[in-house]
């Protein structure tokens, strides 16, 4: 007796379903580990382009100042590395109508702003937003006020970079 074979065995058909599901199960994972991985990569590359954005800002706003009037914080301590909220800066020049300057950052919202300071010192009202995702501000200035180093810790989707930069203020005036 010849038997024609015309069809597929329950057998040859479960087989060809286990390897088919692996390999969609396969795809699938790639598919989610390359998705997870571009959200890092763009996360990490928008943090350090905010970073080297508002460091940029910062080091003008310093440099181009007298000096420090003060650095508002939680934890002050003298010559020592804090937390700081605000960063008041000198630029009072009544022959040149500039008013001093204030870097507050704004832990509720995690962004850093820049404000002109009235003459009793407080902030106006209309200052602008130079960056987000801002975790901390870390600043410390040199015993002869002449230099101030700044630490930004920015944060988002997971991702964490910090930035520093030592700033030397070119027209110090002193106090």
């Amino acid at each position: 007796m010849n038997r024609k074979k015309d069809g597929y065995l329950l057998l040859e058909n479960v087989i060809s379903i286990t390897i088919i599901s692996i390999i969609l199960l396969i795809l699938y994972y790639s598919l989610f580990f390359t998705y997870n991985l571009k959200n890092k990569l763009e996360s990490k590359v928008e943090l350090q382009q905010q970073s080297n954005e508002i460091m940029k800002y910062i080091e003008n706003v310093i440099e181009n100042s007298n000096g420090i009037i003060s650095i508002n914080s939680k934890d002050f301590k003298d010559n020592e590395v804090i937390s700081a909220n605000s960063i008041k800066c000198r630029y009072n020049d009544t022959n040149l109508n500039k008013k001093d300057k204030e870097i507050s950052f704004k832990e509720n919202l995690n962004k850093i702003f820049i404000n002109s300071l009235n003459n009793s010192g407080n902030s106006e009202p209309g200052g602008y937003e130079i960056g987000d995702y801002v975790e901390k501000i870390y600043t410390k200035t040199s015993r002869d006020k002449h230099f101030v180093n700044i630490k930004l810790v920015l944060y988002k989707d997971g991702e964490t970079i910090e930035k520093e930069s030592n700033i030397n203020i070119r027209n110090f005036k002193g106090d």
